[in-house]
């Protein structure tokens, strides 16, 4: 895959393809990860269960509700939109920032446990990738059987009354101010258990005066939108369909609303290259 480089002027070398990630110079040797096949287990026996409760609710979550009211200065709008909902639900948001996920399981669904869908080198992310599978994150799987394992344990924790939380655009931008187009796996959740799509967004804005003290990267607005509920009129590939496109205008909306902070200018690769060609070539040169 190409390295993206990030230069002194904050230009970042756009992909030319969305599902692409947008990577730095410096990158860790790839690890060697852990097999998702049909024997994994996502859910974990009574003790480790136990622990995962107590790591979830009384390290991990007041962990990182302090550093994201304090250090992202996260502020949410819209709590009210989803008071009514007591069952489960699937979340869904524009995936723009390294810690984005603790979003979904800290600031959304209050203290519904909620479980994050993810690629699993995710797990490899510094301190966050080590608390990943404790703090609900589910990998995705590696083969056709792990599937199986992967959807049943997904609708058992829906019908338990958690929330799903799954990035549609799937790769993650930092700090992209625009939205990506969505895959269509997301919604099939939603359609298949007649459940809401809960849709919000990650909107940057510039830090000011004494919130420059603590961070001098943007901070994080989030806007809930209202949810949305699968058209039981149509068929489940229409529902996926309709969700995935009520879902992006709802987002879309959001953002044409609140123009977020531009923090770093993402520009085609065709420019970049013109004009930064000196680092073009130091990223393409292995």
């Amino acid at each position: 895959m190409q390295k993206r480089i990030f230069s002194d002027k904050k230009i970042v070398c756009m992909p030319q393809n969305f599902d692409d990630k947008v990577l730095f110079n410096k990158q860790k040797k790839k690890k060697s990860y852990e097999l998702i096949d049909d024997k994994y287990k996502y859910k974990k026996n009574w003790l480790v269960c136990t622990w995962q409760f107590i790591l979830y609710y009384f390290i991990a979550k007041p962990l990182f509700l302090f550093y994201g009211k304090v250090f992202l200065g996260i502020k949410v709008y819209g709590k009210k939109k989803i008071k009514h909902i007591k069952g489960g639900a699937i979340t869904v948001s524009n995936h723009v920032h390294f810690l984005d996920f603790s979003i979904a399981t800290n600031f959304i669904g209050g203290f519904r446990r909620s479980h994050i869908i993810s690629n699993k080198e995710n797990f490899d992310v510094p301190f966050a990738g080590k608390l990943a599978a404790a703090y609900g994150v589910m990998p995705l799987p590696d083969t056709p059987k792990a599937k199986i394992n992967f959807y049943n344990q997904v609708n058992e924790f829906l019908k338990k009354g958690r929330f799903i939380h799954l990035f549609p655009e799937a790769s993650m931008w930092p700090y992209y101010t625009q939205l990506r187009p969505f895959k269509r796996g997301a919604f099939h959740f939603s359609s298949r258990n007649n459940l809401p799509v809960i849709p919000y967004v990650l909107v940057f804005r510039k830090s000011k005066g004494f919130e420059r003290i603590f961070r001098r990267k943007p901070r994080i607005s989030v806007y809930i939108c209202d949810p949305i509920y699968p058209n039981l009129e149509l068929n489940k590939k229409e529902q996926n369909l309709d969700l995935q496109r009520r879902t992006y205008a709802e987002m879309q909306k959001v953002l044409e609303q609140n123009k977020s902070y531009e923090f770093w200018k993402y520009i085609p690769e065709s420019e970049f290259k013109e004009k930064y060609s000196t680092e073009y070539e130091k990223i393409n040169k292995k």
